[in-house]
């Protein structure tokens, strides 16, 4: 049986436009065979740009995919997390488990965070989430609680989101604003290993990204009065209203279903292809490697990382860096450096540094650039981390995993 699905796009200014229509059929195999094609309205544009400038470039030709989700990864990356599933399946009273990928996308409309939509017509899609005040974070803390314990009688506002791309995973978010800024605000999920740090834990990976010279969100973090700790983190995707601007994951760009142990040269090598700036984007792709080896950021899977849309030239450039959670309940890394998802060492990253096509000479000072970011942010989040490491033992482990590493990879004099 073929199916429809059509692919629109919400512009920067807030307009929105079909791109694009799916025909699927699933086969006889269990694979499903889809065809793509750009809509003339979509090609005719002057202002027009690609889903995917490697897999779905701007071409007037129909594309052909046969694959195990019927879909391509741009696509895929607006498919609702765990989160997501929970919250789409207590608002249309349905067992999502069931859903295809087709349909899940169907039932979530408008992605958020990002610029895509879907429907099985050429009628806009309906359901849009409404941002909540800031100052309404801790009622949101409590309601999601309440959901996480009881979904089946709990109903949850619409500024709670489903999550595309990498959001969060399984933790509570929403949609919030404070001025005429955006943030996704994410919560402490009650089947999180430590609820009460892991905003605290994202914050001081942020921070470090940050110290080391990598482009970050603004984000702070939001304590209720229960003592809960939200974080939030400005949208980069949000162009003023109701404007966004389109992103696509690595995972989209590198089309390959097995990560682990893909090496993070891989995703330079597809960086290097699309970016607009490539030295300044692979010189921060490269030091955000290296912050998530010190900081035991082992959930490094390629939805991660991601590439954003320059609307002024239509290119696409890194994103700032996100989902920075350092974690020991993870025994190692998604992506490889020198072949390599555990112990990783100075050598290692020099090694791989030459897969980026780097200098030695540059891929020490990146080195050294992101150690020294990752103490100067132990020594700014001093006090903070010493009262969490005082009354959490995995905090208190994590941050002596991290100083042992920074030790290992720093040049003399740059440890904390």
């Amino acid at each position: 049986m073929q199916k429809n699905l059509h692919i629109f796009m919400r512009r920067p200014d807030g307009q929105r436009s079909v791109v694009g229509r799916l025909l699927h059929e699933r086969q006889a195999d269990g694979t499903i065979l889809s065809y793509f094609r750009y809509e003339p309205g979509w090609l005719a544009d002057a202002t027009a740009f690609p889903l995917d400038p490697v897999n779905l470039p701007l071409e007037s030709r129909v594309f052909r995919r046969r694959s195990r989700t019927g879909l391509w990864g741009v696509m895929e990356d607006a498919l609702p997390d765990a989160w997501g599933r929970r919250l789409l399946q207590a608002r249309h009273s349905m067992d999502v488990s069931r859903s295809n990928n087709i349909e899940l996308l169907l039932l979530t409309g408008w992605a958020e965070p990002g610029a895509t939509g879907f429907a099985e017509s050429a009628a806009m899609p309906g359901h849009t989430v409404v941002p909540m005040d800031m100052d309404r974070t801790e009622q949101a803390i409590l309601a999601s609680e309440s959901f996480e314990k009881d979904a089946d009688t709990i109903s949850l506002p619409d500024f709670f989101i489903s999550g595309g791309s990498s959001a969060g995973g399984a933790r509570p978010k929403v949609l919030a604003r404070s001025g005429t800024a955006l943030y996704l605000v994410k919560f402490p999920s009650i089947n999180d290993p430590a609820p009460d740090i892991m905003a605290n834990l994202e914050a001081f990976g942020l921070s470090c990204a940050r110290e080391a010279g990598i482009p970050v969100p603004e984000f702070f973090t939001v304590r209720a009065a229960s003592g809960r700790v939200a974080l939030a983190v400005r949208r980069f995707d949000t162009s003023g209203g109701q404007g966004r601007i389109h992103f696509l994951s690595l995972q989209s760009l590198v089309d390959s279903e097995e990560q682990l142990g893909l090496p993070y040269a891989r995703m330079a090598e597809m960086v290097r292809l699309v970016s607009a700036d490539p030295e300044r984007d692979i010189h921060a792709l490269f030091k955000q490697m290296v912050v998530n080896i010190i900081i035991c950021n082992r959930d490094d899977h390629l939805k991660n990382f991601s590439m954003l849309l320059d609307p002024a030239s239509r290119g696409f450039r890194l994103t700032p860096a996100y989902d920075l959670v350092p974690n020991l309940w993870q025994r190692q890394h998604v992506l490889s450096v020198a072949g390599k998802i555990s112990d990783i060492g100075r050598d290692d990253l020099v090694q791989e540094g030459r897969r980026f096509a780097l200098s030695g000479q540059r891929t020490r000072r990146l080195i050294d650039e992101a150690a020294t970011g990752v103490a100067a942010a132990l020594a700014e989040n001093r006090q903070r981390l010493a009262r969490l490491a005082a009354d959490h033992a995995l905090c208190r482990r994590l941050l002596e995993q991290v100083r042992e590493n920074l030790a290992a990879i720093a040049s003399r004099g740059t440890t904390a």
